[in-house]
């Protein structure tokens, strides 16, 4: 539920646990992907369900419960993204049949002197994505390693779906500035319509009319002397595509508007102590009409909105960890439909306070051990409800074992107990297991 990623600078592997830290890095990473895969969505590109997809029926009440105790730590993910190479993966269990899981593979190598090419691959399985992505992206260093320049495009197996960012990175110091635009699907009308794709290819066509591209802009900069702070922030231009079978001629047009901001303040007075507070902000807006002979169902404008507040502090002392987060969301969902559409407007919205706390002791090389409280407390204040959301307090002790191999390699296993307060706690309430590689 909570937040963190991304690289300012490479640390020698020696230095990287000396230093304590969040970061939203990891936050803004989905929040991009949202948009430039959309096809990763749990219900697909072409969903009802609109670009966020936040709710889904087989969400149970502990899902937002699980997804804290089975992801990285705040120190875990803060010294990921300030790598240039590694891999990490964690997965988890939310019932007797399924795992969800999340897993990075990211390179970093240099081409000649001021030259650089990357590959990240990121597989992720929950209930809101089932993603699959590869990146490739080339940089040049300018004006002397002051400033560089960037093209990435994501890979998938469907042609028009491939899209394209071309970025500029200031360097500040010991941070940078980021301002970047990208092309979403440059490349579907060329191969949809130029090249016209058979019905026994793909039934489903999509044809711009507003093509999409964005703006984006991200900050990581030292204010002061120990104090840090991280901006984001990227706005999609107003898109409108349509829809449409080949073979039957039914199908929709729809509107798309897409944004998001974060930002992050941190104290650090030392290299082992950090305290920060920081906010997100996403928004989605989807408006679909049917074609003459498409389905009334898909005549509604269906808005998305996520807030985030949240405090945290992380303490190092020698060989213990002590790190707790705070938050608070707003989640609201409304969909309106014309009057006298078979289907209800839907009003929706929920708060959720978020919140755990861990203790975690290192051996020098080897043991690694942690205990975590971690509670989801949501409460609905609309009438109208939505599958998979829910209103009830879950509580949960995690005990996690492993080992780590100095900072080249982690591995860590665990399991949860309930504390809900349901007549039945404490009891078993699932495993999980999770582990990073750096080189």
């Amino acid at each position: 539920m909570l937040l963190l990623a991304k690289p300012t600078t490479s640390l020698a592997q020696s230095d990287s646990t000396q230093i304590v830290g969040a970061t939203l890095r990891g936050w803004e990473d989905q929040a991009w992907l949202a948009i430039f895969d959309r096809s990763g969505s749990f219900f697909g590109r072409t969903s009802e369900h609109g670009i966020l997809q936040r709710f889904n029926e087989r969400m149970d009440q502990e899902y937002l419960l699980d997804l804290i105790s089975f992801g990285f730590t705040l120190d875990q993910s803060f010294d990921w993204h300030r790598r240039d190479s590694g891999a990490r993966a964690w997965a988890g269990s939310i019932n007797h049949l399924q795992l969800v899981g999340y897993g990075e593979f990211k390179a970093t190598v240099p081409l000649g002197t001021n030259w650089a090419a990357g590959a990240r691959f990121d597989q992720q399985e929950t209930l809101s994505v089932k993603r699959s992505l590869m990146r490739l992206w080339v940089r040049h260093d300018l004006f002397a390693d002051a400033a560089q320049a960037y093209l990435l495009t994501t890979v998938k197996n469907l042609k028009p779906e491939w899209d394209f960012e071309l970025g500029f990175i200031w360097r500040a110091g010991p941070g940078d500035l980021r301002l970047a635009i990208g092309a979403l699907d440059p490349f579907s009308d060329l191969i949809f319509e130029g090249l016209e794709v058979k019905a026994t290819i793909s039934d489903t066509i999509l044809d711009y009319t507003a093509h999409p591209f964005t703006a984006r802009v991200t900050a990581d900069l030292e204010l002061a002397k120990h104090l840090r702070l991280e901006a984001y922030g990227l706005v999609l231009t107003p898109t409108t595509v349509i829809i449409e079978s080949q073979s039957t001629g039914t199908g929709f047009g729809q509107e798309e508007r897409y944004a998001y901001a974060g930002g992050l303040i941190e104290w650090s007075p030392s290299t082992g102590t950090a305290v920060g507070g920081l906010g997100t902000w996403v928004r989605a807006r989807t408006d679909r009409e049917p074609l003459p002979d498409g389905s009334a169902d898909d005549d509604f404008e269906l808005m998305e909105k996520t807030w985030r507040l949240g405090l945290y502090a992380i303490k190092r002392l020698r060989r213990w960890t002590s790190q707790a987060w705070l938050a608070h969301a707003w989640r609201d969902e409304r969909r309106l439909r014309p009057s006298g559409s078979a289907e209800p407007t839907v009003d929706f919205a929920d708060r959720i306070w978020t919140g755990n706390a861990q203790v975690a002791y290192r051996a020098t090389s080897g043991f690694r051990g942690e205990l975590a409280f971690s509670v989801v407390a949501p409460r609905i204040i609309s009438e109208d409800r939505l599958p998979g959301s829910s209103d009830r307090t879950n509580a949960r002790l995690r005990l996690d074992l492993g080992w780590h191999f100095g900072d080249a390699a982690l591995f860590v296993v665990g399991s949860n107990l309930d504390l809900d307060g349901d007549g039945k706690s404490p009891n078993f309430d699932g495993g999980h297991g999770r582990f990073v590689l750096y080189w």
